[in-house]
């Protein structure tokens, strides 16, 4: 088994990359979405659109809105990347040929977006209207950004030598175990992290539950040479849904 650790927090995430000051816009390229050939459209342009961040009002296409939501996570590797956030309890990616900003999950922010065209592959390209991310400015610090200044110390973590892990996906980890940290309500979790000093650590597996296929990771204190579980994490490999281990029942408990 191989140990490996994260210096710094991956130096806290470059430091925001300090050349992208949080009090500025990132800002979408000028032409987020392609351009609309006429012979590929084979419906009328629809007369209204819905959007979950603005559930009861009716949206104009191209309109930039702006509005105070939670960034959840970046994710491309698809024909389109996607800008997730967190508005009320909705979750919405929105659209982006932007890069991955300098938001950290949790973090608050003014995001601005509009309703613009997409093309979805499939038997003949078919048009369709959803969310755009245009920019946005971070106005608040979320609950991993202050659990990182308050937790300066690297969390460890491990797995099996004869498992595959590229570098994002276990980063994108990394930041799954520090936001249910930083936000668990169990009292054994939150009481290992009153001493900011604590040394923590996961491990990280592969396993299933009622015909599910999961990562469990194993959240950990170490002390002595010695590490002591204090709560099993489960996240569907298919959906990304992220749920506790309650032992006393069997059973996986969602965690929002």
């Amino acid at each position: 088994m191989k140990l490996f650790y994260i210096p710094a927090l991956f130096l806290l995430l470059s430091a925001c990359n300090e050349k992208n000051k949080t009090d500025d816009i990132k800002k979408s390229p000028v032409s987020v979405s392609k351009p609309v050939s006429p012979e590929k459209i084979a419906e009328p342009l629809p007369t209204e659109f819905k959007s979950d961040i603005r559930p009861n009002e009716k949206l104009d296409l191209d309109k930039i809105y702006s509005d105070t939501a939670e960034f959840v996570e970046f994710s491309d590797g698809g024909d389109y990347s996607y800008l997730v956030i967190k508005k009320g309890k909705k979750t919405i990616a929105l659209t982006t040929n932007d890069s991955n900003p300098d938001f950290v999950r949790g973090d608050i922010f003014d995001v601005k977006w509009k309703i613009d065209s997409v093309y979805i592959a499939g038997d003949g390209e078919r048009l369709d209207y959803t969310e755009w991310f245009v920019g946005a400015k971070k106005i608040k610090d979320g609950s991993v950004s202050l659990f990182r200044k308050k937790h300066k110390k690297p969390i460890k973590y491990h797995w099996a030598t004869d498992a595959e892990y590229t570098t994002e996906y276990k980063d994108y980890l990394y930041t799954l175990v520090e936001y249910y940290l930083a936000n668990s309500d169990k009292d054994l979790v939150k009481s290992h992290l009153t001493d900011s000093n604590e040394e923590l650590s996961y491990s990280i597996e592969e396993g299933e539950k009622d015909g599910r296929s999961y990562v469990i990771l194993g959240l950990a204190t170490e002390f002595e040479h010695r590490t002591s579980i204090i709560q099993w994490l489960y996240l569907d490999n298919e959906n990304r849904k992220l749920y506790e281990y309650d032992l006393a029942n069997d059973k996986l408990v969602e965690f929002n």
